[in-house]
């Protein structure tokens, strides 16, 4: 065999390998996209013009700030009202309802994430703030980052609803695992953590970390009642409300955490 047909037949082994395997990279993660569609991590529509940056304070450093703290208010607000939809969306089945939670944070949490991390980031780094200030900036942060985690622990929420199944869909403020009153109480907490830093009022704090006894005698009543019924018929189902509750309780240390640095 000639060294030219030697290489054909080299060249043609590892054609026929690497071809096959290029077929089923496409099929795994598609093929080059033939058009210029927009990505769904890139729909929502936000002018960093209107967030009115400066390397000075427009105005005084109280307004500026008291502006931030409203801004921060408001989308705890909004991720508390997810939290409290995702849940109802899974304790009744309701797909279109879970749907709208996803929707409601592309809407308007995303955005006021977007909106508050540029102006705590500018704030922190561009200007020639006061001590003080600075403290109150890096503390606006770091509830913007657990609010971050609070509202990706609601779509986890809002996921489920497809997969699991109450016994009483119907009846409308009610389940039999008490995740309607769990969510009511979380969503109270998150709401007195932030106000304990937006009015400088420990109280909120204080009263933020007294609801979680509650939330744990709601929690290992729960708990317990999945570990006394569970089987293999209903396993997989009831590991998914299981998940529910674990995240519904996430989120309620993660509220104490944030009232734990305003006590």
């Amino acid at each position: 065999m000639t060294a030219k047909l030697v290489t054909l037949c080299i060249f043609f082994n590892i054609s026929m390998v690497f071809n096959p395997m290029a077929n089923l990279l496409g099929k795994l993660f598609g093929d080059s996209p033939k058009t210029a569609e927009t990505p769904q991590a890139f729909t929502i529509k936000i002018d960093p013009l209107k967030f009115g940056l400066s390397i000075k304070p427009q105005g005084t450093v109280y307004v500026q700030l008291e502006s931030l703290k409203q801004k921060l208010t408001k989308l705890s607000s909004n991720v508390e009202n997810n939290l409290m939809l995702s849940i109802r969306a899974s304790t009744k089945g309701n797909i279109e309802l879970a749907s709208s939670a996803f929707k409601f944070d592309e809407a308007y949490i995303r955005k006021g994430k977007f909106e508050v991390e540029y102006l705590t980031l500018a704030y922190l780094t561009f200007q020639n703030l006061g001590a003080e200030d600075l403290k109150a900036i890096k503390q606006a942060r770091m509830i913007l980052r657990e609010l971050e985690r609070l509202a990706q622990l609601a779509l986890n929420i809002a996921d489920k609803a497809e997969y699991v199944k109450f016994a009483n869909v119907q009846e409308l403020h009610k389940d039999e695992y008490g995740l309607k009153p769990l969510g009511d109480i979380t969503a109270e907490m998150i709401k007195k953590a932030v106000e304990a830093f937006v009015s400088g009022n420990s109280k909120h704090a204080s009263e933020t970390l007294v609801m979680m006894t509650e939330i744990q005698g709601l929690y290992d009543t729960a708990v317990a009642k999945i570990k006394t019924s569970v089987n293999d018929q209903n396993i997989i189902n009831l590991t998914g409300i299981l998940s529910i509750i674990e995240h519904v309780k996430a989120s309620a240390d993660i509220s104490c955490s944030i009232a734990s640095h305003f006590c």
